[in-house]
């Protein structure tokens, strides 16, 4: 199977997945997560759209770096991928929600922003109270889906220093790092602040199918099947552990069906990268603006209503133009890889 872009439906399940955890958010926001019990159905359909992103990051950035085994052209190409998109967003949601948001005056405001403590905490902070911004919400982040950022990229990091090693097609080593993470998720499993780790687990398990398996035919009756067991251990502790094994396959399984529409979804944009960082400050000025008594659905609406238009003006003026600067002429770099071993080409 190859995974030239417009012959798969990764756009696709790049933005459905986005759309879902966003969501999923609204559903958390509008009650307060301490409001949620442990096996609520909107964390499992969140935290599996999540995975799904993760599944998908794990097995095109490890067929990035077989293609182009460059380290600098493949950092390059992760830098212009999430810093150009992300440094606006972080402008936006300081300069134009906070100030309509936030309970203190613009004098404040600003003075709070622009503190040693406040600076210190960007861009991955999560309490707004410090500068008065969202802190009387029911969850009071800022912009908590900016955590899987310093993972994904840390993960980009792993799959360059395993290139360059020569280790990435060592099926010993991917295998041995999923059983590690798989234990380290298993140790702290009981503390749900501790158990993102096991996203790490799906990034793996994704670059492992990419590079070990990349002619796998995926059945659409075999991820059927894994579905009717995801839905089956839904609310139970089972649900993460059958996960593991279902959302890789039921996603790459999805990802290369034949089905034109789909194949062709990202002619006009990849907008996914856009919905998912922009939605949840835009979510959280809509519950102070709004109130908490939305119906969910016309939050979901409103919420996605509001988002769309900055994802579509992320893509079109920052990120695909960011993007287009991936092959500019570099320096050498490049680490020979035998021709005949490439299978993405």
């Amino acid at each position: 199977m190859t995974s030239a872009r417009h012959e798969n439906n990764f756009d696709f399940l790049r933005l459905a997945s986005a759309l879902i955890i966003i969501i999923s958010h609204a559903f958390a926001l509008q009650i307060g997560y301490e409001s949620m019990y442990r096996y609520d159905p909107m964390i499992y359909i969140g935290t599996t759209a999540l995975a799904s992103l993760f599944v998908i990051s794990g097995y095109l950035i490890s067929l990035s770096w077989i293609h182009q085994p460059d380290i600098k052209r493949f950092m390059w190409k992760r830098i212009l991928r999430v810093f150009p998109g992300l440094i606006p967003v972080i402008i936006f949601t300081l300069f134009v929600v906070g100030p309509i948001a936030t309970t203190f005056s613009l004098h404040d405001y600003f003075g709070a922003l622009l503190s040693p403590g406040s600076l210190i905490s960007l861009p991955f902070f999560y309490n707004g109270a410090c500068i008065g911004l969202f802190d009387q919400n029911p969850v009071t982040f800022v912009n908590a889906s900016l955590w899987t950022i310093p993972v994904e990229f840390g993960m980009y990091i792993l799959v360059a220093l395993l290139g360059v090693a020569g280790y990435l097609r060592k099926k010993w080593l991917i295998l041995s790092l999923i059983a590690v993470n798989f234990l380290g998720w298993v140790v702290l499993y009981p503390d749900p602040s501790l158990s993102k780790i096991r996203f790490t687990l799906y990034f793996l398990i994704g670059a492992y199918l990419a590079i070990h398996h990349p002619d796998h035919r995926y059945h659409p009756v075999m991820a059927c099947i894994l579905g009717a067991l995801l839905v089956m251990a839904a609310s139970s502790p089972l649900y993460e552990f059958v996960a593991l094994f279902a959302v890789p396959y039921i996603v790459l399984c999805v990802a290369h069906l034949r089905i034109t529409p789909l194949n062709n979804f990202g002619e006009k944009g990849d907008f996914s990268y856009g919905m998912y960082i922009y939605a949840y400050p835009v979510q959280q000025a809509i519950v102070v603006l709004l109130g908490t008594a939305l119906p969910l659905w016309f939050f979901c609406l409103l919420s996605i209503s509001l988002t769309f238009p900055l994802a579509y003006l992320s893509w079109n003026l920052i990120e695909k133009r960011a993007l287009a600067l991936k092959q500019i002429e570099m320096g050498p770099g490049l680490f020979p890889w035998p021709e005949e071993r490439l299978f993405f080409k």
